[in-house]
């Protein structure tokens, strides 16, 4: 089974790239987390002392399910947005996909036979947020190393707001980086 876990807006370029995924992918084998669209709290109010709640329980599970975790999001200021944070927050729980207590995290973490394939979408030039080193995709990968997943393809999606691109140019991207999930996936 593919989890895609969507941090989007409903619409723009980020949406446009995830309805893209979404149409070449078997709606069977295939679990959605469209986070707008789901009630997820922010914060953890008790941190990680406490029980999971029942959509925690429902993420969890289906994330243990998953062979392949797809993550689709836009940048915000060299980031990815709150909403993602709060995911890994609710979705990464202690001893579901890591355990400190048993000593299984990085390269022994309970998801180490998982991939994560992450898409992101920025307005300015790749080269700026290289220059931050990347922090808008490490952020998401240090949960994932520490959860055992180290099987990780990246792609990107940049210059969405310079003043030469066009919705033509944004596609053609879009297709570009769909046909390069698609293979990734063996589909």
């Amino acid at each position: 089974m593919i989890s895609i876990i969507y941090g989007g807006n409903q619409s723009g370029v980020c949406f446009e790239l995830y309805q893209a995924i979404l149409k070449k992918l078997d709606k069977n084998d295939l679990h959605i987390f469209n986070l707008q669209q789901m009630d997820l709290p922010l914060i953890l109010e008790n941190g990680y002392y406490s029980e999971p709640t029942k959509q925690q329980k429902h993420i969890i599970n289906t994330l243990n399910e998953s062979e392949i975790l797809i993550f689709i999001y836009p940048l915000y200021w060299f980031n990815f947005p709150p909403i993602m944070k709060s995911f890994i927050d609710q979705a990464f729980w202690p001893e579901n996909a890591f355990s400190f207590k048993r000593k299984q995290y990085f390269k022994k973490g309970l998801w180490k036979d998982k991939k994560a394939i992450i898409l992101y979408t920025q307005g300015g030039p790749e080269i700026l947020h290289k220059l931050k080193k990347r922090m808008g995709y490490h952020v998401l990968k240090y949960p994932l190393n520490l959860a055992g997943i180290y099987k990780i393809s990246t792609y990107h999606l940049d210059n969405i707001n310079r003043s030469k691109n066009t919705n033509e140019n944004n596609n053609k991207k879009i297709n570009q980086i769909t046909r390069k999930v698609i293979k990734k996936l063996g589909l």
